[in-house]
C-alpha cells in the first residue's frame, strides 16, 4: 500500500464520518471548558488552568493539522478547500472558537500557558518571515544600492539577535 493510497482511504474514513468528527469536535471544546470550570472551583484553580491549557492546545493543533490536510491535498492532489466536505473544514473553526469562548468565560486567556505559548511561537515565525523577506530583497550585488554592507551587517545582527531571544521564548 502507498502513502497516496493510505491519504485517500483516510480522507474516504473521514468523509464518510464526517459528522461524528464535528461532534466530537464541538465536544471536546465543551466538556474541556465545562470540566475547566470543575477544575476551577476547586481546592486551587491549577487543575482548571492545566484544563484549560490542554484544550485550547488541542483545538489550536486539530487547526494545525486540518491546513497540513488541506496543503497536502492542494499539493499531492491537485485539490483545494472547494472539493472537501463542508463538515471536515467546519469542524476545526467550530473547535476552535467554542474552545477560546468557553474557557474565556472561565479564565483571563492570558492566564493559560498554552496561549502564551502559541503567541511566543506565532512572534517567533512572523520573525522569521521578516528575516526572510528582508534577505530576500539582497541580490547579488544589490546591498550597496540599500543602504551599503554596514547596515546590512546592523541588521542582519539585530535580525539574529531578535530571532534567538523569539526562539528561546518559544521553544524553552
Amino acid at each position: 500500500m502507498t502513502l497516496r493510497e493510505i491519504l485517500i482511504l483516510g480522507y474516504q474514513w473521514a468523509d464518510a464520518h464526517a459528522l461524528a468528527i464535528l461532534v466530537a469536535g464541538f465536544a471536546w471544546s465543551l466538556g474541556g471548558a465545562l470540566l475547566a470550570r470543575l477544575g476551577k472551583s476547586g481546592r486551587s484553580d491549577h487543575d482548571g488552568r492545566m484544563i484549560a491549557s490542554v484544550v485550547v492546545g488541542g483545538a489550536v493543533l486539530l487547526v494545525v493539522a486540518a491546513a497540513l490536510a488541506a496543503a497536502v491535498a492542494y499539493v499531492a492532489f491537485d485539490s483545494g478547500p472547494l472539493d472537501a466536505n463542508a463538515l471536515l473544514l467546519l469542524t476545526p473553526i467550530v473547535c476552535v472558537l467554542v474552545g477560546v469562548f468557553g474557557i474565556r468565560r472561565v479564565f483571563p486567556l492570558s492566564e493559560l500557558a498554552s496561549v502564551r505559548t502559541l503567541g511566543d511561537l506565532v512572534w517567533f515565525a512572523l520573525a522569521c518571515v521578516a528575516m526572510l523577506w528582508l534577505l530576500s530583497k539582497f541580490r547579488g550585488w544589490g546591498v550597496a544600492f540599500f543602504g551599503g554592507l554596514g547596515g546590512l551587517v546592523l541588521i542582519g545582527l539585530m535580525a539574529a539577535v531578535l530571532l534567538r531571544v523569539l526562539y528561546r521564548r518559544a521553544f524553552r
